[in-house]
């Protein structure tokens, strides 16, 4: 099984990624927030003989090396399928992405749906609009509170824990902001990512239309406790959509291991 790496140049900027397998067809992979290219190297074992699967390393991230303050653009985003078509020599190519990768993933499907053979996605951002996220990322007031926050969390800490105490903010979503928030380092990563990544955003609408036009097999797993992303959002997409299928597992947001990866795989094998 052949395995490597390499950088995709965007401009000025570069991301590195993992190749693994040889199979004829194409498998693009983007891993969540705080992982790296390697969270699908367990795939390779299943698939590397039907697949040559790419791992990319998402802006900030792994050893992609992205500059401060620079968006990730959707424009980018077609370069880089494009360049690993190009590369492949193959029309079309396979998606998978976990958590935030999942957004990326989407964003290709309605932007070039056809290039686009199937796609799997896991405990997937992106489903339903997030009018949080838009407002801390796009809009001027926005972003200026959500890094005046970030800059001086301790100032605003009793504010979240008043919301928090008045289940305004759920105890685990709580939990999940405050372990990555607990240190400096986490906040600025939090800063650089948020925003680089706030242009690769799907339009719903245009996604499932061009889903449906294409008739593109896209399986969905989600867990059935996961609080961070919840199952009623996969279910709200899956609504209508023939190609669509819902997969729902008995954990949480982390859906990578050996009980599901298995499952995962004989999707993109079918």
């Amino acid at each position: 099984m052949d395995h490597g790496s390499g950088y995709i140049s965007l401009g000025t900027e570069q991301l590195h990624y993992l190749r693994m397998g040889s199979g004829k067809r194409l498998l693009i992979a983007f891993h969540g927030y705080g992982n790296d290219a390697g969270l699908f190297a367990p795939f390779a074992d299943y698939l590397g003989h039907e697949f040559t699967l790419i791992s990319v390393d998402i802006p900030h991230h792994g050893q992609s090396k992205w500059p401060e303050n620079k968006p990730f653009t959707l424009g980018q985003l077609k370069i880089l399928i494009e360049t690993f078509k190009k590369e492949a020599r193959v029309e079309k190519v396979s998606l998978i992405g976990y958590s935030i990768g999942g957004r990326v993933c989407l964003s290709i499907i309605e932007q070039m749906p056809e290039s686009i053979d199937s796609a799997v996605l896991i405990s997937p951002d992106g489903l339903v609009f997030n009018p949080f996220y838009y407002f801390v990322t796009r809009s001027f007031v926005g972003k200026g509170l959500f890094r005046n926050f970030l800059k001086n969390m301790k100032r605003y800490l009793p504010l979240v824990d008043w919301l928090k105490e008045r289940k305004i903010i759920s105890a685990s979503r709580y939990k999940f902001g405050m372990y990555y928030l607990q240190t400096e380092e986490s906040r600025e990563f939090l800063l650089q990512v948020w925003p680089g990544m706030s242009q690769i955003v799907p339009d719903t609408r245009r996604l499932k239309a061009a889903i449906k036009q294409y008739h593109i097999p896209v399986h969905i797993f989600m867990g059935a406790y996961d609080k961070v992303i919840p199952i009623a959002e996969g279910k709200q997409f899956e609504r209508g959509m023939k190609t669509v299928k819902l997969h729902i597992v008995e954990k949480g947001h982390q859906l990578l291991d050996n009980d599901t990866i298995p499952k995962i795989a004989e999707c993109l094998l079918s």
